[in-house]
């Protein structure tokens, strides 16, 4: 299990990764493109090469890219729906100049057209674009908080597309982010709790399809549909669940990222330090020797 974080870029992207180790990660996930807009940025062989450099350099393994939030491949809007097709070919083809071994995706919402029908369109789209894009980068469906019309906050929803896709066994997994699990109103307090949850997980997905776990704390309530992070400590799962969640047999093959917010200092920059305890937190939750619980 390798532990790391979700780092800002600001166009600094070797940057990002250098400050990423400097504060013990060991495993990273940026952003490819501006989450919230469709149009990708210019090409930059140049920068894309040197990034792939510098986590190689500083053993940041694996690499993940976080899709844009736009993404849509439940939709049944064809201009939404292409558009999102086009957005994430180029986000997994990128992933690949960079580096990366994963990209995360949300499974998007079908509108009202239904759940049967928002599941069949991912399964489409994703027959379009996997053939398209690099073998070596593997698409991760990540579960969702189940607000509205929301696809992903039912392990049977994971489950359902994997299994209609199984000519892509290798290239597709699931990324479980933990706030979202809470938000969809799974239970991961307790050990009892969290190990009914990875039973679920299990039975239905299979935990070998999971890649990534996002570790993040949240202050709202227990089945809210919220999507709202919060520092380790500082929301209401607690440390029990999660501990279990992490330390579990079946888990160990898996990268786990914080997207947690990051404390900003006296000049409203990110302070660093502080955030090198909060990875140190994930590490002591993992059970990492020489790493004491600082809740």
């Amino acid at each position: 299990m390798r532990i790391g974080r979700h780092m800002p870029t600001n166009s600094k992207l070797v940057k990002a990764a250098q400050t990423a180790r400097e504060i013990g990660c060991e495993a990273i996930q940026i952003f490819a493109s501006n989450p919230t807009g469709w149009r990708p940025p210019a090409d930059n062989a140049a920068l894309y090469a040197s990034f792939a450099a510098a986590v190689e350099t500083y053993q940041l393994d694996p690499v993940v890219i976080h899709a844009p939030y736009l993404i849509n491949l439940g939709t049944t809007d064809e201009v939404i729906w292409e558009k999102s097709i086009t957005l994430l070919t180029w986000t997994l083809q990128r992933g690949g100049l960079l580096g990366a071994r994963y990209v995360v995706f949300h499974t998007g919402s079908h509108r009202g057209a239904g759940v049967e029908s928002g599941l069949a369109r991912i399964v489409q789209a994703i027959e379009r674009i996997l053939p398209a894009t690099p073998e070596e980068v593997m698409l991760l469906l990540e579960n969702d908080v189940g607000a509205g019309n929301a696809l992903g906050h039912s392990f049977d929803h994971l489950g359902k597309v994997l299994a209609q896709l199984p000519q892509y066994q290798q290239r597709l997994g699931i990324c479980l982010d933990t706030a979202h699990l809470w938000g969809a109103g799974h239970d991961i307090s307790s050990s009892s709790a969290t190990l009914e949850v990875l039973h679920a997980c299990d039975a239905t997905f299979g935990l070998e399809r999971l890649q990534v776990i996002h570790l993040n704390d949240t202050e709202k309530a227990l089945g809210s549909h919220r999507d709202v992070h919060a520092r380790l400590g500082e929301g209401i799962i607690g440390t029990e669940g999660l501990q279990t969640l992490l330390q579990d047999p079946r888990v160990q093959h898996v990268a786990v990222l914080m997207e947690t917010p990051i404390k900003l200092d006296e000049q409203q920059k990110e302070d660093w330090l502080h955030d090198s305890g909060e990875i140190a937190k994930a590490k002591a939750l993992a059970g990492r020797p020489g790493y004491a619980s600082r809740y």
